[in-house]
């Protein structure tokens, strides 16, 4: 009996540390590794906080009219009635009127080497016709290109046959424009027309 309460014993450790102990200790250490890892996003996220607030602050350092006018120059949505207005306020001021408009989005392909398909970038084509002088013509793409939106001109066609008879001397002008706006990050959702 001496021999056998030390075996029995052991026999009880063993079993103990096998059935109770190892996989406590198993489930601990997976419990632990799991914890630096939250320990680890917590620090991540207090220093994306601290950034977060050195930009806001930064920002908080323009003024109103230059934080207008950066968004007026890269937009972060489409707004296509907001661009036929500008260009046709910009086509008033010499008389002119815009006629057969069409607006096509679509994101910026990688061709282009503008941001890529899935860039940060998207471009809005914008086609019209304008019947304009010369004169009035070249001040009304000058003004364009003075405006503070992004504004590429990628086609104008003009025919001397197709003069406007409402204007002594204008032509008619099939002008296609390109400008781009500022996607939404992938975490949020992109602007829709």
């Amino acid at each position: 009996m001496r021999t056998l309460l030390p075996i029995i014993l052991i026999i009880a450790s063993i079993g103990l540390f096998v059935m109770y102990i190892n996989p406590t200790y198993a489930q601990i250490s997976g419990l632990n590794s799991q914890l630096q890892q939250y320990n680890a996003a917590l620090d991540q996220s207090t220093q994306v906080r601290q950034v977060r607030d050195t930009l806001l602050s930064r920002r908080n350092t323009f003024s109103t009219s230059d934080v207008n006018r950066i968004e007026r120059l890269l937009p972060d949505n489409i707004d296509n009635i907001r661009l036929i207005i500008d260009i046709n306020d910009i086509a008033a001021r010499y008389h002119l009127q815009l006629a057969n408009v069409a607006v096509s989005s679509q994101a910026a392909s990688s061709a282009g080497g503008v941001g890529g398909g899935g860039g940060p970038l998207g471009t809005v084509d914008l086609s019209f016709t304008v019947g304009a002088t010369y004169d009035n013509f070249v001040a009304f793409l000058q003004d364009l290109q003075r405006s503070l939106r992004l504004i590429d001109v990628t086609r104008i066609k003009f025919d001397t046959a197709n003069t406007d008879p409402s204007a002594k001397g204008a032509l008619k002008y099939d002008i296609q424009l390109q400008t781009y706006w500022l996607r939404q990050s992938s975490t949020g959702s992109s602007a829709s027309q």
